[in-house]
């Protein structure tokens, strides 16, 4: 009953169906689409798939001028800056992308054709002519970033523009309807930093960050690589993302370099899997000697990975500098510095002197005055950078000068949320 209700054309069979939406099409010089058809919330809804061409000529974004009325229009305003990001990301893998379904709007009913029946879903065929306009619900940065990849792809045997996107199509007459779906599309969930870190290997950063963390004693089975927080009794040791700004340093020496800074400087230090295996072992062989003799690293590899034992790591953390995000980012720092000289004798000393020599205890002096004020430690930059002078110095390693134009205690090291 629906389905007639809607104005549906409603036919014996699915083939009649269809037979009636090709002579429908080819009578009105429009496009007829396979599609599933079903009810969601009281309306009429369609999901086909449209290619990217198609896309670009008959869909249409309102977007709100800044500082106008949002109302009075279909979609937010256009993020320039968003949409320069998503294009990039298609031209750079257009043999290797994926793009999430967008949702469509369409305020009349199109012809579509159905076989008869009190279906709740069904497979139907939608008719759409030249004249017939969608306008975006969710998805308008994504379509704006195809029709710009469009025209930066110079290659003539490219097939993007023949690529497609899944679409759902609603059938809605009701701005405010229109605005109120926007609004509940959005109720999404930000994907936590160390998940992204774990899936997004397209990133060189990532790729070796995954093969640290696989290959080290103290890290491996120890690291919490899906949520956004570390609990203050989370037998882990680190959170993905923590370990990931040790890895900024080593390669940056700046743990707060921006996402969007970071694909251009990763090629530029490991844009080669010769030069990612050579970071990786230098990385893990830092590692295996900080692990073997620095406490409570040493410790820590000896546990068990879950049971009873393995909370013992949450007292070490309560009682040291380097088992927290703050004190990952302070080796790595220093860790740069070490990693300059390409003797590897000498470097194995100074990762020795770095485990042995200093006092890794909140208590300790070196710390005071630096990140440790009272009984609370301080995660932004600039006592992160005294710190880590300090450790250097304690070595004997001479205290490079801070990153050129970085600003200073402003940026967190990395929260430790406990």
């Amino acid at each position: 009953m629906f389905f007639a209700e809607m104005g549906l054309t409603q036919h014996d069979s699915l083939t009649a169906a269809q037979q009636a939406a090709s002579e429908a099409a080819s009578a009105s010089g429009g496009r007829s689409f396979t599609c599933v058809v079903f009810q969601q919330g009281g309306r009429l809804m369609l999901t086909t798939a449209f290619s990217n061409a198609f896309l670009i000529n008959h869909v249409v974004a309102e977007p709100a001028a800044k500082g106008g009325n949002p109302r009075m229009a279909t979609n937010r305003p256009m993020d320039t800056t968003h949409v320069r990001a998503i294009s990039k990301y298609l031209v750079e893998n257009e043999r290797n992308y994926i793009l999430p379904p967008v949702t469509l709007n369409v305020r009349s009913v199109p012809a579509i054709h159905v076989p008869r029946g009190n279906f709740a879903t069904t497979v139907g065929f939608v008719v759409i002519g030249d004249e017939t306009k969608f306008s975006v619900t969710d998805g308008q940065h994504r379509l704006a970033a195809i029709s710009r990849a469009g025209g930066l792809l110079s290659d003539p045997d490219s097939t993007f523009m023949g690529d497609s996107v899944s679409v759902v199509i609603v059938v809605e007459p009701d701005l405010a309807r229109i605005h109120q779906d926007f609004a509940d599309a959005a109720q999404t969930k930000q994907i936590p930093a160390s998940l992204l870190a774990a899936f997004n290997t397209r990133e060189p950063l990532n790729r070796v960050l995954t093969k640290i963390v696989d290959g080290s004693a103290l890290f491996h089975s120890r690291i919490d690589e899906t949520s956004k927080s570390l609990s203050k009794n989370s037998p882990a040791v680190f959170l993905l993302n923590q370990v990931r700004g040790m890895v900024k340093e080593l390669l940056f020496r700046d743990y707060a370099l921006s996402e969007s800074s970071i694909p251009a400087r990763s090629n530029q230090v490991i844009g080669t899997t010769e030069q990612q295996d050579a970071f990786v072992e230098r990385t893990l062989s830092m590692m295996e000697m900080l692990t073997t003799h620095m406490t409570p690293w040493q410790a820590i590899a000896e546990l068990p990975t879950s049971g009873g034992p393995a909370n013992q790591v949450v007292d070490f953390r309560k009682h040291y500098i380097n088992m927290t995000a703050t004190g990952l980012v302070i080796i790595g720092h220093v860790a740069y510095e070490i990693e300059k000289n390409p003797d590897p004798g000498w470097r194995t000393d100074q990762y020795l002197r770095l485990a042995t020599k200093i006092d890794w205890r909140r208590d300790a002096e070196i710390w005071q005055g630096a990140i440790i004020s009272g009984d609370k430690i301080s995660t932004t930059r600039a006592p992160g950078r005294l710190a880590a002078k300090r450790v250097m110095a304690a070595i004997g390693l001479p205290a490079a000068d801070v990153v050129e134009g970085a600003p200073q205690g402003a940026e967190p090291l990395l929260r430790v949320e406990m």
